[in-house]
């Protein structure tokens, strides 16, 4: 699929990318395209509407011209540096134009700061945003997003970053405050609208997705618990 956006929901601090991509996924509409496996996986099958399903995939929605990479567990930080790599292969193979990840904050950090390290009142919720190219920037800055200065990225979407940048694939990782060592449905709701101004077409229904937080939630604490101690950051 050509010139497509990619959007990576594998989940990060918070969920985020895991919440937010369902999310988007359930309102826009999709199909199946292919799964995403390993021999260091967990065996896992997601039983959704009475089908089993690999637990990470990826989802097309053509008319909108966007992929989604998605997980029901999180990846082990051994492997977290090649499911990167894998995302941006294939982004770079059918010359997609941009790949969309996020990442947590944990409220109270204080090394984070915006371009031009102005004070930002916590009750406006920003929307934090870091490029791998100019480019990339370019369309940050155009959307309203505060361009991220110095902090820190972990995980997946940190070598999405770096690679990206060297490879000239334009990747931006939005950066929302989250809760730690829970799922925060709130700021899965505010990456969900960046996204949404990034990719012309795509929706998220909020109200649907506050209605059903709680059985996303319970689902995804079911997979953490059972497989914590291997795969569960």
């Amino acid at each position: 699929m050509k010139n497509c956006m990619v959007l990576d929901g594998f989940p990060s601090l918070g969920l985020v990318n895991a919440i937010a991509a369902e999310c988007l996924i359930r309102s826009a509409g999709t199909e199946l395209l292919a799964i995403i496996d390993s021999p260091e996986f967990p065996p896992l099958s997601i039983i959704n509407n009475f089908k089993p399903q690999f637990p990470a995939r990826l989802h097309i929605n053509e008319d909108l011209k966007v992929a989604f990479f998605i997980s029901e567990f999180s990846i082990h930080p051994a492997m977290q540096s090649n499911m990167a790599r894998t995302i941006l292969n294939w982004a770079l193979e059918n010359e997609c134009k941009l790949i969309i990840s996020a990442a947590g904050i944990v409220g109270d950090q204080p090394k984070i700061t915006g371009e031009n390290d102005a004070a930002i009142i916590p009750d406006e919720q920003p929307v934090f945003a870091v490029a791998s190219t100019t480019a990339a920037g370019k369309i940050i800055r155009e959307n309203g997003f505060i361009e991220l200065r110095s902090g820190l990225v972990k995980g997946i979407p940190a070598t999405l970053l770096n690679e990206g940048g060297l490879r000239g694939q334009d990747v931006i990782v939005l950066m929302v405050n989250t809760m730690l060592d829970a799922p925060d449905f709130r700021a899965a709701a505010l990456v969900s609208n960046a996204v949404t101004k990034l990719v012309p077409g795509l929706s998220c229904d909020i109200g649907s997705l506050i209605a059903e937080a709680q059985v996303i939630e319970n689902k995804l604490k079911q997979i953490r618990d059972e497989h914590k101690e291997s795969y569960i950051a």
